[in-house]
């Protein structure tokens, strides 16, 4: 009865189309158990009973089923409803111009926000899957952290805009990338919220993301590294190299998303153009530069790399295609259902079935298995000849009975014209609602339904097998498939095996000289293993003893590699991430000047470089750290999207630092770059520490102990040759250093539950942090007069107790020895058993 009265209140036509069929399922299944009640009255023993109790208790549940399943999708379509609501008053944002627009449009949004927010909370914690759940809940917080920044960006555009001052674009550029963030996210709440199953589309998003961001990276290094390869004196190791390094690096990651041929071609170019760039680079370094032969192979590269780009844009534009007429089916598919549910739907409709089915079209067209071409096109041609038919159905006349049947055979324009001549006023509606009609729409709902099943198969077939997204995942599926090349894993296990080796050369183009060869050099005798095995297991060799021998060496080879990697990547985090708030900390600086500071603008335009090749170094290093670190898949996960939101951020702190700089004493302004500033800062917190989960604690320990160590070396070196500026520089570092240990050791210590453990970490810590501030007061000391050889000596003992501190805490997180040894065993010699016999 409840859900009758529903029905007959809702305005959601799919509600009203799918509930009755589930009410009289459940009304005909308690029928047949009140029949099989009073037939088993009669005769306990009927079989007919039986079965008419057992297919009544079937249809109970699975018409409760339905009831239920039905009633979810509505609710959801409800909080579908208030997002997209949201989504159109955003755009009201960008109207905004006066101050008084800004408090009716702040009135206006925060209710909806709420309501929003409430929704969506309720509904996370009705799902069972885990994953949706935390996209929901990630999406949400976005959308909760982003608000005040919109607000605070339209502020500034409405204040710089009235006052006529300076930045007007770059406060409407800000504006712009809020309410676009916003959206995006508010869209990936609708998207997660219509998941039924696991999120296919996630993967294949970012793989979209990944190669649009390679694809523009490539483009803004080409013209440095064709003049690099153009110039015969170009220096080896200079930006034209670094340049072409980075777009090989690009391109592999292109190649790494791609399947089958296209694939292949990219990844041997890319490999191809590498030993080319090695060659001419050697060539230079030895002074051969302007040789014929060096010049040729410059060339060659030269072409190559027009070739490169060619492929890894007709890759990009593919997966695009792809991806895009996905979603466009799943986007047309919501409103045809509602259309086919509607008896009386108009022919917007018809228009989303078209639509529709010219987007699965074109993934047929994309396929490279023609029986899925084929199938796919055959479905396109069934559901447009019934939707035809139903067009059809509902444009028929269907006549009150009050009209006699013989104005039926006038056309409808005619008959409308003869009722009205003799006053008649019928009713004249198609035949929508008819069986016949009702039957046909729902034909073509289950068809389009099985369209999709079949177009998101294909797009999946013609992705890369995926490797798991950690690194040891990764090392597991190589393993698996090196022990058992010969059993099908859908290519999986060689996925793993590319990745790694992938990741291996993005980490050896980061390095230098000798490094880098011998990271490439273990990198290609991984690669050339697996395509040994490989091959002998096509020829089903794969048990012969030299494939187990192959085999064994392809296992020694993974560790080796996993090792290496692993060794340069924490180094590198050591590095990058010893301090990563001074650089937006001196942007700021820059930024509110005094308006008659000298240089001003050349002073800010530095710093802001700087800050975003510093913000450009976090995001590149925490990508390899969630590539090869020990990071479960959430951490990765978390990794990816804060590299993302800074990468995204950053040129709006730029933008809203410059606003500031135009208009100094602006405190609109001034809250604008606290605003945007405080995100990126707590976003980069954030990133740290995943970063910091993502590798193993010892081994940065390790590698930030054995850099000061370096850095004592540089300062000892300034002091010999008298280079006070070179000393600061080492001392700076030190402490940074010293500083970033203790923030690893803070966090270890709440995560941890050991008391033990905690107090032997918190003592260490205590002295470290000691040490921090007499080694900096020493080095001011000695940079002022730097050939006292007193305030050296008593400077580098500063150092030397800040090793020796950091020491301390490496050790506290040393396996711990038991307190005492175990007791040695019994003597049984000295042992002595007695006993007696009780007889009764």
């Amino acid at each position: 009865m409840v859900g009758k009265e529903t029905v007959q209140t809702t305005e959601d036509q799919v509600m009203k189309r799918d509930m009755p069929p589930a009410f009289i399922k459940v009304e005909n299944s308690s029928s047949k158990l009140v029949q099989a009640a009073q037939m088993l009255k009669a005769d306990p023993y009927s079989v007919p009973a039986r079965d008419y109790l057992i297919d009544g208790s079937r249809g109970i549940l699975s018409g409760t089923s339905d009831l239920l399943l039905t009633f979810d999708e509505a609710e959801v379509r409800k909080i579908i409803r208030v997002c997209k609501g949201i989504l159109e008053y955003l755009t009201v944002a960008e109207v905004v111009e006066t101050m008084e627009d800004l408090i009716t449009y702040t009135k206006n949004l925060g209710p909806g926000m709420t309501k929003m927010s409430k929704m969506i909370e309720e509904r996370q914690q009705e799902l069972t899957h885990q994953e949706h759940r935390q996209m929901l809940v990630n999406s949400m917080s976005t959308v909760k952290e982003l608000l005040p920044v919109l607000i605070s960006a339209i502020k500034i555009f409405v204040s710089t805009k009235t006052s006529r001052g300076a930045g007007v674009e770059e406060a409407e550029r800000n504006r712009k990338f809020t309410f676009e963030k916003m959206s995006a996210e508010i869209i990936e709440i609708i998207r997660v919220l219509q998941l039924t199953t696991w999120d296919e589309d996630a993967w294949a998003n970012k793989d979209m993301e990944a190669m649009k961001r390679s694809l523009a990276l490539i483009e803004s290094k080409m013209a440095l590294a064709q003049s690099w390869l153009k110039d015969p004196h170009g220096q080896p190791g200079g930006h034209g190299e670094v340049a072409l390094r980075v777009i090989l690096d690009e391109a592999g990651k292109v190649g790494e998303l791609c399947a089958g041929k296209e694939r292949k071609d990219i990844l041997v170019t890319t490999k191809a153009l590498g030993q080319m760039t090695d060659q001419v680079a050697d060539l230079r370094a030895r002074g051969q530069g302007p040789n014929p032969g060096c010049m040729q192979r410059a060339g060659q590269c030269l072409q190559g790399l027009d070739l490169l780009f060619g492929k890894v844009d007709g890759a990009s534009r593919r997966l695009e295609a792809l991806i895009n007429a996905k979603q466009a089916i799943a986007r047309r598919l919501d409103a045809a259902q509602a259309w086919l549910a509607d008896p009386n739907g108009g022919p917007e409709g018809e228009e989303n079935i078209r639509a529709l089915l010219a987007e699965a079209k074109r993934i047929a067209d994309l396929c490279e298995d023609p029986k899925e071409r084929d199938d796919i096109l055959r479905s396109i041609s069934e559901i447009a000849g019934l939707t035809a038919k139903l067009v059809e159905l509902r444009k028929q006349l269907k006549l009150q009975p009050h009209v006699t049947s013989r104005w039926h055979i006038l056309p409808a324009w005619k008959l409308c014209c003869c009722l009205s001549t003799l006053g008649i006023s019928p009713t004249i509606r198609g035949k929508g609602d008819s069986p016949e009609a009702r039957a046909l729409a729902k034909q073509i709902g289950s068809a389009l339904m099985n369209l999709q099943s079949k177009t998101n198969r294909a797009v999946a077939n013609m992705r890369p097998a995926k490797p798991a997204v950690t690194l040891e995942g990764k090392m597991e599926q190589a393993l698996r498939w090196a022990n058992n090349p010969g059993v099908d894993d859908r290519g999986v296990g060689q996925a793993a095996i590319r990745g790694m080796v992938g990741e291996g050369r993005r980490l050896a183009g980061g390095l230098l000289g000798p490094y880098r060869h011998d990271m490439i050099g273990r990198c290609d005798r991984t690669e050339a293993l697996m395509g040994s095995l490989a091959e002998m297991a096509a020829r089903g060799e794969a048990e012969a003893p030299h494939a187990r021998a192959t085999a064994a060496q392809l296992q020694e080879s993974l560790k080796d590699l996993r090792q290496h990697m692993q060794q340069v990547m924490t180094q590198e985090v050591s590095d990058v991430y010893s301090d990563t708030t001074t650089p937006i900390k001196l942007l700021a600086v820059a930024a509110t000047a005094p308006a008659d500071a000298p240089n001003r603008e050349e002073v800010f335009d530095e710093r802001a470089g700087n800050f975003e090749a510093h913000a450009g170094r976090l995001g590149a290093t925490a990508e390899k750290a969630a590539a090869v670190g020990t990071a479960n898949k959430t951490t990765v996960e978390g990794i990816h999207a804060a590299v993302k939101h800074a990468r995204d951020l950053t040129p709006q702190v730029t933008s809203a630092a410059r606003i500031l700089l135009k208009n100094p004493g602006n405190k609109a302004a001034y809250e604008h770059f606290d605003t945007m500033k405080n995100q990126w800062i707590d976003n980069v917190e954030r990133l740290t520490g995943l970063v910091d989960e993502a590798i193993d604690t010892k081994s940065l320990l390790d590698a930030s102990e054995e850099a000061i160590k370096k850095d004592i070396d540089k300062c000892r070196v300034a002091m010999a040759n008298v280079q006070p500026q070179m000393l600061v520089a080492g001392a700076t570092s030190i402490a940074r250093r010293a500083n970033r240990v203790l923030l690893v050791a803070k966090k270890e210590v709440e995560n941890s539950e050991d008391p033990r453990f905690r107090d032997t970490v918190k003592h260490a810590s205590d002295i470290l942090s000691h040490t921090i501030s007499p080694m900096v007061m020493d080095a001011k000391a000695v940079a002022g007069n730097i050939q006292d050889k007193a305030l050296q000596k008593a400077y580098l003992d500063s150092c030397l107790r800040i090793l020796g501190a950091v020491g301390k805490v490496r050790e506290a997180f040393q396996p711990q020895e038991p307190d005492f040894p175990p007791p040695p065993p019994p003597d049984l010699d000295q042992l002595h058993c007695s006993f007696t016999v009780n007889w009764g």
